[in-house]
C-alpha cells in the first residue's frame, strides 16, 4: 500500500469501519500516521492540509478526527476544557502535558502506579484509566 505500517493500519482500520472512504479521509489518515505515534489538535491538522494545499475545511477536519476517535482509529485526550489533542498510539498510556509549550509526551503505563481508584458506581464498570500529568517549565 504506502510503505508505511501505521499509515497502512489505519486505512485498514477505516475500510472496516461504517465510514465512507473518501480522498479527504484518505488524505488525513497519511498526515496523522506519517510518522507512526502522535499527537494533534484540529488546528494543526488544518495548518498541514492548508501547507500541502489540500482542500479540507476546518469543519471538515472536526467531523473526521471525532469520527475516527468514535471509531478507534484514534484517541481523544482532553486536556484542558477548551484543548483536546487526537492521539494515533491506540496502546494503553498515560501522558504529560506540558502547559507552556502545549505539548503532550507519552508515559507508558508501567511508569505509573495507581494504588487505588473510587468505588465505581452501580451499574458501571471501569473502562479505562487516563492519567495527564500537567508539568511547567
Amino acid at each position: 500500500m504506502y510503505k508505511n505500517e501505521h499509515i497502512d493500519k489505519a486505512l485498514k482500520m477505516l475500510e472496516t469501519s461504517p465510514l465512507k472512504v473518501t480522498e479527504q479521509r484518505i488524505a488525513m489518515i497519511k498526515l496523522l500516521f506519517k510518522n507512526g505515534a502522535a499527537h494533534f489538535t484540529a488546528e494543526d491538522i488544518y495548518a498541514e492540509v492548508n501547507k500541502k494545499k489540500i482542500k479540507i475545511s476546518l469543519a471538515t477536519i472536526y467531523n473526521c478526527l471525532n469520527q475516527f476517535k468514535e471509531f478507534g482509529i484514534i484517541k481523544a485526550i482532553k486536556v484542558s476544557s477548551d484543548k483536546i489533542f487526537f492521539d494515533t498510539n491506540l496502546r494503553e498510556h498515560h501522558h504529560f502535558f506540558c502547559v507552556k509549550s502545549s505539548r503532550l509526551i507519552d508515559v507508558e503505563t508501567s511508569k505509573v502506579k495507581i494504588s487505588k481508584l473510587p468505588k465505581i458506581p452501580r451499574g458501571k464498570k471501569l473502562k479505562s484509566v487516563d492519567v495527564i500529568i500537567n508539568i511547567s517549565d
